[in-house]
């Protein structure tokens, strides 16, 4: 928005002026000239000189929000003189003039303002949209769709103007077309909407599957690693003999530097991403993974702990994932700020369940009986909705449960799947 100057304030004022005199002249078809003319102004200040839809879809929808609320105060404002003369005729609201006009914009500023408390209610989904149609490019053709009712709309005005329309029949087709009107913004906000889940679905899969592709390629030089140190250390003891034998101080100091740093391969950790081939779940596989290397870049060391050969998770793999991501989420910002950055994942299971358990120890005591309350946080400045999206989730399946217990100053907290 532009800091005020007088500049601006006469500038308006001018365009106000002319156009409200071209208003008297034209009549319903001055909106559509008034929405030319910002659109013909929007584009000669754009460099290069072409539209930009989604400032455009701004333009035009205001226009439509008032032609629409204006038509409305109208043909209120001539319901409600009907109701007092019993008249409905063009003649009559002409015979009227002085309360019919006070009328219509008194109804006007009332539906204005209606919309403009609508709008703010639903400020955040609406900037939601607004992102999404820019994210997705669907600015040229929710623009075409606009334009294309603000014609239609104007269309409809102007021959009813023309015909001399009977205004009771008049306000018929307006009425109806006011609800098409609204019924297509609706559509149109739900197939945003749908679009945006179905993109997101699509990205969410691409990126699995690209945490699948890297999950795959880590695991296969973690095997390659392994093998190599088998052979390594194979070679290293049958040089042994050969280099005890010779007499050269030079060779043995080599020989011996070489085993030393054979050694160190032993600290090498390459099972722990192995063992998640275990996890009969490409997805929550490459979750775990994607917090492996996240936990590692922060320092901290996460212990994945699978007992069992197979994991197969039959249902709910979306529910499993956003809980188990919030608990490692929870975790890994947790122990940043403690000094033992440690953090283990188990998965346990039964004949019928199986259980997933995130542990990471605990600096200060915690009320287990709160955590779960919405906007509780251990953490400064944080909102803390996560578990309470949990306990959501959990309470609407008949499959999943949570446990939480702290145990020798260690929060633990299960996630429990019933595979029956």
């Amino acid at each position: 928005m532009h800091d005020f100057r007088y500049y601006y304030w006469v500038n308006d004022l001018i365009l106000s002026t002319a156009f409200g005199i071209l208003g008297l002249y034209t009549n319903n078809s001055f909106i559509l000239l008034f929405v030319l003319a910002l659109l013909a102004i929007h584009i000669f200040k754009n460099t290069p000189h072409t539209i930009n839809y989604n400032n455009g879809i701004s333009i035009v929808l205001a226009a439509n929000i008032q032609l629409t609320l204006f038509s409305l105060s109208t043909y209120l404002a001539s319901f409600f003189i009907y109701l007092q003369t019993g008249i409905w005729s063009t003649d009559n609201m002409m015979l009227h003039q002085n309360i019919f006009a006070p009328l219509t914009l008194l109804i006007n500023f009332i539906l204005l303002c209606v919309s403009v408390a609508f709008i703010n209610k639903y400020e955040k989904q609406i900037r939601h949209v607004r992102h999404n149609i820019v994210r997705y490019q669907l600015g040229k053709r929710i623009f075409i769709m606009l334009f294309t009712l603000l014609l239609a709309f104007m269309v409809i005005l102007v021959i009813s103007d023309i015909e001399n329309i009977n205004p009771l029949i008049q306000m018929g087709i307006l009425l109806t077309f006011t609800v098409m009107t609204i019924s297509t913004y609706w559509q149109t906000i739900i197939f945003i909407q749908s679009f945006t889940m179905r993109k997101e679905a699509s990205e969410a899969t691409e990126r699995i599957k690209e945490l699948d592709d890297y999950l795959t390629s880590s695991q296969q030089q973690n095997e390659d690693l392994r093998k190599f140190k088998h052979d390594f250390q194979n070679i290293m003891l049958s040089l042994g003999q050969v280099v005890d034998d010779q007499s050269s101080e030079e060779i043995k100091r080599y020989y011996h530097e070489l085993m030393n740093q054979q050694n160190s391969f032993k600290n090498v950790q390459t099972h722990s991403l192995l063992e998640l081939q275990a996890i009969k779940s490409k997805p929550i596989q490459s979750l775990l993974t994607q917090k492996y290397f996240m936990a590692k870049s922060k320092g901290i060391k996460l212990n994945l702990e699978l007992t069992s050969d197979n994991y197969e998770i039959k249902k709910n793999d979306l529910s499993i994932i956003r809980i188990v991501g919030i608990l490692l989420d929870n975790a890994i910002e947790y122990v940043q700020g403690i000094e033992n950055k440690v953090i283990t994942c188990a998965f346990l299971k039964s004949s019928e369940t199986l259980e997933i358990t995130i542990a990471n120890p605990l600096q200060n005591n915690i009320d287990i009986n709160q955590i779960f309350q919405n906007g509780y946080s251990t953490k400064h400045e944080h909102q803390g909705y996560g578990l309470a999206n949990i306990k959501n989730i959990t309470d609407s399946s008949d499959t999943l449960f949570t446990d939480t217990q702290i145990i020798k100053n260690n929060l633990m907290m299960t996630l429990i799947i019933l595979q029956k």
